[in-house]
């Protein structure tokens, strides 16, 4: 025969563990709950966000930029790709927010894991606007390579390919820069070959400008010279004329 404080003691052990369980359960749906609504967000917004690339016409512009290797040479592939994006990312705060959840319901929270979850969520907005500055920097930068290989300036001294390079080299530094540091990414390393490069482009134009106005200047010269000295030429004969004369 059992003894009563131990008979006692397994009832109250059996008795937390069913009170503990039912006490439990609607923290667990809740997470569950959470979780399933994330996922069911995301997927209401992956076609919306898919529509919408495919409204802007975010696939052909993404073609004409670096990025375009990342992704798949389906006609819409880009949109769907930032479809896919938005909706596992709204399922991961979910994700998130039921862990919090979960971790404050039980007093277990743990601070540290807490603040991890909120430090890994705050880097992903400047990732995303960075990724954005990229995109739309990178296709700046091709049509304004492309205005610049077709402008006058650039067919009139037959350096078209130069500048084109050089404008396209010089803007895509530029929104590598911009694009990074908005990520939060340190460039200071990068600001400094900025200095330097923006340096040596100016000393480049000012000497390209200098030479070509002072070639030019050599051919006006040239093709004037004779006009700019006729009148003195004819003053003297007049001159030559009324001496003889007298």
């Amino acid at each position: 025969m059992m003894h009563p404080l131990l008979v006692e003691g397994l009832r109250t052990a059996v008795t937390d563990n069913i009170v503990g369980l039912i006490e439990f359960l609607p923290t667990l749906i809740g997470v569950a709950v959470l979780v399933y609504l994330g996922l069911l967000f995301g997927e209401k917004l992956k076609p919306v966000v898919t529509d919408a690339g495919r409204r802007v016409e975010l696939d052909d512009k993404v073609r004409q930029t670096p990025f375009e290797a990342l992704f798949p040479d389906d006609e819409d592939g880009v949109s769907r790709a930032f479809g896919i994006l938005v909706k596992y990312y709204v399922a991961a705060i979910a994700l998130f927010v039921a862990i919090e959840w979960f971790l404050t319901r039980t007093a277990a929270t743990n601070w540290y894991m807490t603040d991890y979850f909120q430090e890994l969520l705050g880097y992903v907005p400047p990732i995303i606007i960075g990724t954005v500055v990229l995109f739309v920097g990178f296709y700046v930068a091709n049509w304004a390579t492309a205005e610049v290989r077709d402008s006058v300036l650039a067919d009139r001294f037959d350096i078209s390919p130069l500048m084109a390079g050089t404008t396209k080299a010089f803007l895509y530094f530029v929104v590598l820069v911009i694009g990074l540091d908005t990520m939060g990414v340190d460039v200071t390393i990068l600001h400094t070959f900025a200095q330097a490069f923006a340096y040596a482009v100016g000393l480049a134009l000012a000497l390209a400008v200098g030479i070509a106005f002072g070639w030019g200047g050599k051919d006006y010269v040239a093709e004037n010279i004779d006009s700019w000295f006729q009148p003195s030429e004819n003053a003297a004969d007049d001159t030559t004329a009324t001496v003889s004369d007298d």
